[in-house]
């Protein structure tokens, strides 16, 4: 009994220690600068994370008030009600990681950042028309979005599925865009560029593709249509005519500068 005893005063020790290394001897701008690093630091992107109102909590929890990542110095995603703790189970294999959770544009993030440079992050419901990166386009977008995003030291992969997917069609100029309901796919981010993977449409009147990159801010996408030309209007079939490149199939390009 008094072995138990021994044990459980020595558990207690070393717990009470932890704590006041915690909270005496980790400030937060430690935990603040390490949090940023692992964003800054993921495939040598041109990504930036900026952290408001981060506090440390008991049992080692942290709180912050905001989160917003940046990407070419203008506000990608934010999230609030942002939460994190201590995840132990790592050190077995000799990582330090934290547990995190929060909301983005209405829905759930929730993920483990694993330090120096690691990560996975779900993100659940998340509203594409509070989005800021999104709105950057110029398009009247709306559904929920679903998405797992990894992060290394080489690449940030983000795979993603929107089911619900409404394009207003007044605020395009892209044929048919407005007639897809279902996007799915994956984005990289590698230094400074967006590479368009593998992105493709559903919708109503047929199927879409696209496919591209955004290096330095400015656009080098194209648009495939593979529409069902049974089931478009007049002026449906004369707007794309000109981008025709053999039966059935169509590229429209999208070039410029991002807003």
């Amino acid at each position: 009994m008094n072995k138990l005893l021994n044990i459980l005063y020595v558990l207690a020790g070393i717990l009470a220690f932890l704590i006041l290394v915690w909270f005496f001897a980790i400030p937060v701008s430690l935990i603040k600068s390490n949090m940023e690093d692992v964003v800054a630091r993921s495939g040598n992107s041109n990504m930036k994370l900026s952290i408001e109102g981060l506090s440390k909590g008991l049992f080692f929890n942290i709180n912050a008030d905001k989160l917003d990542l940046e990407i070419d110095n203008k506000s990608a995603l934010i999230v609030t009600e942002f939460t994190g703790r201590f995840a132990p189970g790592y050190l077995l294999d000799g990582k330090l990681a934290v547990r995190i959770k929060g909301n983005m544009a209405d829905g759930n993030l929730n993920g483990v950042l694993q330090f120096p440079v690691n990560g996975e992050i779900t993100i659940e419901r998340a509203a594409l028309d509070k989005i800021p990166y999104l709105s950057r386009f110029g398009l009247d977008v709306k559904g929920s979005a679903y998405s797992n995003i990894t992060l290394d030291i080489e690449a940030v992969n983000i795979f993603f599925k929107v089911p619900d997917l409404n394009i207003d069609e007044s605020a395009t100029i892209i044929p048919l865009l407005s007639t897809f309901h279902t996007l799915q796919g994956s984005v990289s981010i590698v230094k400074n560029m967006v590479e368009v993977e593998s992105v493709s449409l559903e919708g109503d009147k047929g199927y879409a593709r696209l496919k591209g990159n955004i290096l330095n801010n400015r656009m080098d996408l194209a648009i495939e249509l593979m529409p069902d030309r049974d089931k478009l209007n007049a002026l449906e079939s004369m707007m794309i005519g000109k981008y025709i490149v053999s039966p059935g199939y169509y590229v429209v390009p999208i070039k410029g500068m991002v807003p």
